[in-house]
């Protein structure tokens, strides 16, 4: 991946990623100039420009009453993109409210690949209760750094959680859990005769959560009072006989 592919994936786009590059190269410019080196009309250069100088990635100079632009120093990019996670961190609990009542959403949603997935393994950390039963380890092996960021969430975020875990998983997985949940953690094992199972299940609110953790991996999302009262109470009946 270049430099151009990486700003793109940063949020920066084409026409900005030449206006930042040249003035990076070029130092102090004014518009002309930077119509002139990178091909974009004037006029739409000047909104390039003050979309960069908003992202924080430039600044603007007053040289006799005519504007010129000069970038910042790239460690910029590093800040910008910590104010972004600030401002998520608080914007997503707000969205999440908009989303849990909506009136029309579907009762049944479909993630497919690892990907998608992921999206739905995060939908749980809107939760205040959790109840699992699956291959946590599975997971951790699929992807080691997304699983300890979603249990150091579910840990931040206070998320009481009982789990249900194979028993494959009962000296490595579930200590390490335990250590990043502390006294919000619970967790029981299915007897050895019961295998292990490439999957996951997950329950709250009204959602009960599938994910297939084998190729093809994919995940199913049910969302219902009913079921989920029900699925919940099934939980309950076998937590109870472990």
């Amino acid at each position: 991946m270049n430099v151009e592919e990486k700003l793109k994936s940063i949020g920066l786009h084409k026409s900005e990623i030449k206006v930042y590059l040249h003035l990076l190269e070029r130092g102090v410019s004014t518009p002309p100039q930077i119509a002139k080196g990178t091909g974009i009309a004037r006029p739409h250069c000047y909104h390039i420009l003050k979309m960069l100088d908003e992202k924080g990635l430039i600044q603007t100079q007053e040289n006799r009453k005519r504007k010129n632009y000069i970038a910042r120093d790239p460690d910029s990019l590093i800040v910008a993109g910590e104010k972004r996670q600030e401002m998520l961190k608080q914007l997503v609990p707000e969205l999440r409210d908009f989303y849990t009542t909506q009136k029309n959403k579907p009762n049944i949603r479909f993630f497919s690949g690892w990907e998608e997935v992921k999206e739905l393994f995060l939908m749980v950390l809107g939760a205040k209760k959790l109840y699992a039963l699956g291959s946590s380890e599975k997971v951790s092996s699929i992807d080691r750094k997304f699983w300890e960021y979603l249990v150091g969430e579910i840990k931040n975020r206070k998320i009481v959680f009982d789990d249900i875990l194979m028993a494959s998983a009962k000296e490595k997985t579930a200590r390490e859990i335990k250590t990043l949940q502390g006294a919000l953690y619970t967790v029981k094992f299915l007897p050895e005769k019961f295998g292990d199972r490439p999957m996951d299940l997950f329950i709250w609110d009204n959602n009960i959560a599938f994910m297939a953790l084998n190729e093809p991996i994919f995940g199913t999302l049910i969302t219902d009072e009913a079921l989920a009262s029900v699925i919940k109470l099934m939980f309950s009946a076998v937590w109870e006989k472990l």
